[in-house]
C-alpha cells in the first residue's frame, strides 16, 4: 500500500490536473477520457482536438471513412462543451439514428439526451426550462417542420449524416435550409460526414456555407475559380482552404489502431407454398388498384408499402394489418363519414421514418359524408380485406421460417470456424412475426438463450429479466430511472451474457449495440439500403473483434424481391467487405424512405416480369451512374489526407494518449485517498471504494469503482462528477507552509533513475503557476504551465522534471522549518516562463497567420467574381453596340445606345461594389496582423503554489 500523500503533494498534483493544456495537446481532453467509457484511438484524438481548436469559423467537418468513430469524435467535443457549463446542445440525426445517439452518449459519455418530437417539443423548447440540462436529439424532418422553434441561441449544434445538407448552394433545399438557419443562431457547429463530396464540386460549397456563408465569399466566384476556370485563376489553395475547417482520416490512415473485419454473406433461397403465393398475388392485385376506399390519397403509397412489408414478413403480419385495415374502413362505414383525409396505416411496428412521413401529411378537414353508392363499394372493400385475413390465417406453417432453421444451423456453424460467440440477432419488421418465429424456435429446440426486443419490451419474459437485472444493480449508475431505456438495458445484457439468439423488430432495433454478436439475419430484408446499413451496423462496429456473417433470405417465387435483394447486394454493397464498402453509394442516397416509395412505386404499376425487370434495371443504372471518377478524383484532392503528416501526428498522438492518461489516473487516484481519507474505506487494490460519508451536499455514499467495466450496485468515479470535482477542489485549497519533507527511495513506488543520485542530498524547491491569456479571433484562450526550480545545498540546479520527480516519492518525514530563501531560483523560473512564452506566441501568432491567409483566398473569390461580371457586362455592351451599327432604324438604335451606356454605367458601379468588398476584406486582414503584434505581447499571471526544503533517503 502506498505512503498516503501530504498536502503539499496533494496541491501539486491537483494543479497537474487542472492544468490548461494547449489546443492540440491530449492532456486538454484528460479529464473527459478519463470519465468516458470508451478508449478512443489516435485519429479520434485528432479529429476532436480539431473540432475544439479556437478558429474563426463558427463550423468544423469531420468527414472521417466509415467505420472510423465520427460518433465518438463528436461525443468528445460535446463533452468538453458540457464540462465547460456550455450544455444548450442540439444534436440533428435521421430518425433511425436518433436513438442510437441518445444510447452512446449515456453509456460512453455520461450524458443526460433526450429526444425531441412534436410530443414533447412544447415542454422541452419553452422559456424557462432551462435548456441545459439535456442534450436534445431531433431528425433533420423535426428541423423542417419547427425551424422557428429551434432558432434559438445553441451552444453547440451536431448534425450526423450532414451530406444530406450538401445540395443548399443551390437554394431550393428545404431541409438544408432550415438546418442552416438553426446553425446560424450557434455558437459552434460540427458536420459529421463519410460523404463531403458526391457529384459536384458546388457541393462543397453547399456544406461549408451551412455553417458559415461566408468562406467561400460567393457560390459565382467558387465557380469561376473552382470550377469553370481553374486553369486561370489557380485552384492549388482548396486544399488548405478545407483544411482549417475540415479533418477527414482514411482506413489506411486507422488500420494500424482499428482491427477492420468482414462480412461474410449468407443467402438461403426458399419456395413460398402455393396458399402464400395466391396470398401475395391476390394482395398485390388490390395494391395496384387505381382507387381504394382503405387508403386516403395523401397517404396511399405509404400505406400501400407498409402493407407491402408486412405481407413479405409473415401471413400473422399481413393478417393482423389486413384486419386493422377492414375494421377501421368498416367503422367509417357504418358512420357515414368519411376521415378526414388522415386516413394513413398505422401501427405499432412502423419505422420512425414512417411515422414521421405520416405526420407531415396531416391536415385537418371536416370529414366528408359517404354516399349511398360508395357505402355498398365499402362494405365490398371490407369484406374483400376480411377474405384477404382469413386466408393469411389458414396459413400457419411459413416457408421462410422453415428455412431460418437452416439459416442458424450454418450461421453456428460458420462462428464456430472463427471462434465468434455463438449469439445471432434476427431482425423482423413486426411483432407478429416476432411471436410466431420465438414460437417455432421454442418448438424446433432452440428455446434456450431466447430473448425478444420490440417496441414494448414488457412480456412476462421480458418483464421477469427487467426485475432481475433491476435487482443485480440496485444503487448503481446503471440504472436510470427510465423505464423503457432500463428494460432495453436489462435485455442486451441478458442477451450479451446468457442469450443465444434476439429477435428484434425494426422499431426496436435503433440505438443497440451487440458488438458482441457475430451474426445478423435479416428475415425481412428493408428495401431502405440505409437501414440495412443501420442494422448491421448494430453488430459490425467499432469494437468488433471477428467476421460477421449476414444472412438474407430470397424468395424464388418473387421476382420483385430478388431483384431487390441483388440490388441492395450487388450494386449497393451491403452485405460483404470491410466497414465502409457500402458508404459511396449510401452517401447518393440522400432520403432512404423515398428510395423504398421508388421501389413500391414499381410494384404497384409493374404487372408482368418483363416490367418488373426493366424498371428495376432503370433503378439500377441510375445509381450505378452516381459516382463519377472525376468527383472522387476531386475528392481525395481536396479531402483525402488534409494533413499531409498524418501518420506522425497520430503516432505523436498515440504516444501521449498513453502518458498522459496513465499519469492522469495515477494522480487522481492518488489525490481522491488523500482527500476522501476521513469518508472512505478503500479497497487493497486502490481502485476501489466505499464512501461512508458525502464530504459535500448531493454527493451519494456508496460504492465506487475507477474507470473500468461496470460493477453492480456501484458507482463509476468520474473526475467532472460532483465528487471527482471537491476531490480536487480541495486539493487545490490545501494549506502548504513552508515545511521541510523528507523522501524515501525503499519506501516509493515510483522511483525515476535521475532521482537515485539524490540519495544523501538535500535542498530547498519552490513551485508557481503560470498562466497566459490570449486572444484568437472572437475567442479567450487560456493555457497553464507548472512552474519548478529547486538546488541542493551542495550547490546542484534541480531542473522542473526533476523537482516533479521529486513530489512522486513518498514522504516519511514533515518537520517545521525557518523561512526559506529562494531568490537564486527565480532566474531558472524566468527562463522556464520565457520558453512557454514564446511557444504559446507562436501559437497565437500562427493563428492569426492562418485566417489571414483565408482572407487572401477569398480575397481572390472576390475578384474572380468581379472579373466574370465584367466580362458579362463587357460581352453584352459590345452585343449592344454591334447591334446598333447594325440597324438603320433610329428608334432601334437609340434603344441600343441607351442599353449600351447602361451596362457601362453597371460595370463602373460594379467596380465601385467591388472595392467597398476588397477594401473591407483587406481591413479584415489587417485586423489579423494587429492580432499577432497582440499575440507577442500577451498577458501572463505567475502565483505561488508552494515553497519547501527537502531531503532525500534510502
Amino acid at each position: 500500500m502506498a505512503t498516503p500523500l501530504t498536502a503539499h503533494q496533494a496541491k501539486f498534483y491537483a494543479h497537474q490536473l487542472e492544468r490548461s493544456y494547449a489546443s492540440d495537446h491530449v492532456g486538454r481532453l484528460a479529464g473527459l477520457l478519463f470519465d468516458a467509457q470508451v478508449e478512443p484511438k489516435p485519429h479520434q484524438i485528432d479529429a476532436a482536438l480539431f473540432a475544439l481548436q479556437t478558429s474563426s469559423s463558427p463550423g468544423v467537418i469531420l468527414a472521417d471513412e466509415v467505420g472510423l468513430g465520427k460518433t465518438i469524435e463528436a461525443g468528445i467535443v460535446l463533452c468538453q462543451y458540457w464540462a465547460e457549463r456550455k450544455r444548450r446542445i442540439l444534436i440533428v440525426a435521421p430518425s433511425s439514428l436518433r436513438q442510437q445517439w441518445q444510447q452512446e452518449l449515456d453509456e460512453k459519455f455520461a450524458i443526460p439526451a433526450k429526444l425531441l418530437d412534436a410530443k414533447n417539443k412544447r415542454e422541452l423548447l419553452k422559456p424557462g426550462t432551462g435548456l441545459a440540462g439535456s442534450v436534445l436529439i431531433c431528425s433533420y424532418e423535426f428541423v423542417l417542420r419547427n425551424v422557428d422553434d429551434l432558432a434559438r441561441h445553441w451552444d453547440l449544434v451536431i448534425a450526423d449524416e450532414a451530406h444530406r445538407l450538401r445540395s443548399f448552394w443551390k437554394g431550393d433545399a428545404k431541409i438544408a435550409q432550415a438546418v442552416s438557419e438553426v446553425i446560424g443562431s450557434a455558437s459552434k457547429s460540427l458536420l459529421l460526414t463519410a460523404t463531403p463530396l458526391q457529384n459536384r464540386l458546388e457541393e462543397l460549397f453547399g456544406l461549408v456555407s451551412v455553417f458559415d456563408p461566408e468562406f467561400f465569399h460567393s457560390i459565382e466566384g467558387f465557380k469561376e475559380r473552382y470550377v469553370d476556370h481553374p486553369e486561370e485563376y489557380g485552384n492549388d489553395d482548396l486544399a488548405m482552404r478545407i483544411s482549417h475547417i475540415a479533418k477527414r482520416t482514411l482506413r489506411r490512415d486507422a488500420q494500424k489502431y482499428i482491427r477492420f473485419t468482414e462480412r461474410m454473406p449468407l443467402t438461403l433461397g426458399f419456395m413460398p407454398s402455393k396458399a402464400e403465393q395466391d396470398l401475395y398475388n391476390k394482395v398485390n392485385e388490390y395494391l395496384q388498384r387505381p382507387f381504394l376506399y382503405a387508403f386516403a390519397k395523401s397517404q396511399r403509397h405509404l400505406s400501400a408499402l407498409i402493407l407491402r412489408k408486412r405481407l413479405g414478413s409473415s401471413t400473422y403480419a399481413v393478417a393482423s394489418t389486413l384486419e386493422g385495415i377492414a375494421n377501421r374502413l368498416e367503422a367509417e362505414m357504418l358512420s357515414g363519414r368519411r376521415r378526414d383525409n388522415r386516413g394513413g396505416l398505422v401501427d405499432e411496428d412502423m419505422t420512425d421514418e414512417e411515422i414521421e412521413d405520416t405526420e407531415s401529411t396531416l391536415f385537418s378537414l371536416t370529414p366528408s359524408p359517404v354516399a349511398e353508392d360508395a357505402r355498398k363499394e365499402m362494405a365490398e372493400e371490407v369484406d374483400e380485406l376480411r377474405a384477404y385475413a382469413q386466408l393469411a390465417r389458414s396459413i400457419t406453417v411459413n416457408q421462410k421460417a422453415v428455412k431460418l432453421l437452416d439459416a442458424l444451423d450454418q450461421g453456428f456453424s460458420k462462428l464456430a470456424e472463427i471462434g465468434a460467440p455463438q449469439k445471432a440477432i434476427i431482425f423482423t419488421d413486426s411483432t407478429k412475426t416476432q411471436e410466431y418465429l420465438a414460437a417455432s424456435l421454442r418448438e424446433s429446440g432452440h428455446g434456450d438463450g431466447l430473448v425478444l426486443f420490440n417496441g414494448s419490451n414488457n412480456s412476462p419474459e421480458a418483464t421477469e429479466t427487467y426485475r432481475e437485472w433491476l435487482k443485480a444493480n440496485e444503487g448503481s449508475d446503471l440504472i436510470t430511472g427510465i423505464p423503457s431505456a432500463d428494460r432495453r438495458k436489462a435485455l442486451v445484457d441478458e442477451f450479451r451474457e446468457r442469450g443465444t439468439i434476439m429477435i428484434a423488430t425494426e422499431a426496436a432495433a435503433e440505438g443497440i449495440n451487440l458488438q458482441f454478436c457475430s451474426m445478423l439475419v435479416n428475415y425481412d430484408l428493408p428495401w431502405n439500403p440505409q437501414r440495412v446499413e443501420q442494422r448491421i451496423g448494430r453488430v459490425h462496429r467499432y469494437g468488433q473483434q471477428h467476421n460477421v456473417i449476414v444472412v438474407n433470405f430470397s424468395n424464388q417465387g418473387n421476382l420483385a424481391e430478388e431483384r431487390i435483394l441483388e440490388l441492395l447486394d450487388e450494386k449497393f454493397n451491403l452485405f460483404k467487405s470491410v466497414f465502409g464498402a457500402s458508404d459511396e453509394v449510401l452517401g447518393t442516397i440522400e432520403d432512404g424512405l423515398d428510395f423504398e416509395k421508388r421501389i413500391a412505386e414499381i410494384l404497384e404499376r409493374c404487372k408482368t416480369a418483363d416490367e418488373i425487370n426493366t424498371a428495376f434495371d432503370a433503378l439500377e443504372r441510375e445509381y450505378q451512374s452516381e459516382i463519377s471518377h472525376e468527383m472522387q478524383s476531386a475528392r481525395a484532392r481536396v479531402f483525402d489526407n488534409l494533413d499531409p503528416n498524418v501518420q506522425d501526428k497520430l503516432k505523436s498522438y498515440d504516444a501521449q494518449q498513453g502518458a498522459v492518461l496513465n499519469t492522469f489516473e495515477r494522480l487522481l487516484l492518488q489525490v481522491t485517498r488523500h482527500e476522501l481519507d476521513p469518508f472512505a474505506t478503500f479497497d487493497a487494490d486502490g481502485y476501489n471504494f466505499t464512501l461512508a460519508e458525502a464530504p459535500a451536499n448531493g454527493i451519494p455514499v456508496g460504492r465506487y469503482f475507477f474507470k473500468s467495466k461496470p460493477q453492480p450496485g456501484a458507482h463509476q468515479y468520474r473526475y467532472g462528477s460532483d465528487l471527482g470535482q471537491y476531490v480536487v477542489q480541495s486539493a487545490l485549497t490545501e494549506e502548504t507552509p513552508e515545511r521541510s519533507l523528507v523522501f524515501s527511495i525503499d519506501q516509493s513506488e515510483r522511483v525515476a533513475s535521475a532521482v537515485r543520485d539524490l540519495v544523501g542530498e538535500h535542498g530547498t524547491l519552490t513551485t508557481e503557476l503560470l498562466t497566459f491569456t490570449t486572444r484568437a479571433g472572437d475567442d479567450t484562450v487560456t493555457e497553464s504551465y507548472i512552474l519548478a526550480a529547486g538546488r541542493s545545498d551542495s550547490g546542484l540546479m534541480l531542473d522542473a522534471e526533476q523537482i516533479e520527480q521529486i513530489l512522486d516519492l513518498s514522504c516519511i518525514r514533515i518537520e517545521r522549518t525557518e523561512d526559506i530563501e529562494v531568490s537564486d531560483l527565480q532566474p531558472a523560473l524566468v527562463q522556464q516562463a520565457e520558453a512557454f512564452t514564446g511557444e504559446v506566441q507562436n501559437r497565437s501568432a500562427q493563428f492569426s497567420i492562418e485566417q489571414g491567409d483565408l482572407i487572401e483566398s477569398r480575397l481572390k473569390d472576390h475578384k474572380a467574381k468581379y472579373d466574370a461580371d465584367t466580362r458579362k457586362l463587357e460581352k453584352d455592351r459590345a452585343e449592344a453596340l454591334a447591334q446598333e451599327r447594325r440597324t438603320e432604324d433610329l428608334t432601334a438604335r437609340l434603344k441600343c445606345r441607351k442599353e449600351a451606356q447602361r451596362l457601362a454605367r453597371r460595370a463602373d458601379d460594379l467596380y465601385d461594389e467591388f472595392k467597398m468588398e476588397r477594401d473591407r476584406l483587406r481591413s479584415k486582414a489587417d485586423e489579423y496582423l494587429d492580432m499577432i503584434e497582440q499575440a507577442l505581447k500577451g498577458t501572463d499571471d505567475r502565483q505561488h503554489i508552494f515553497t519547501l526544503k527537502w531531503a532525500v533517503e534510502a
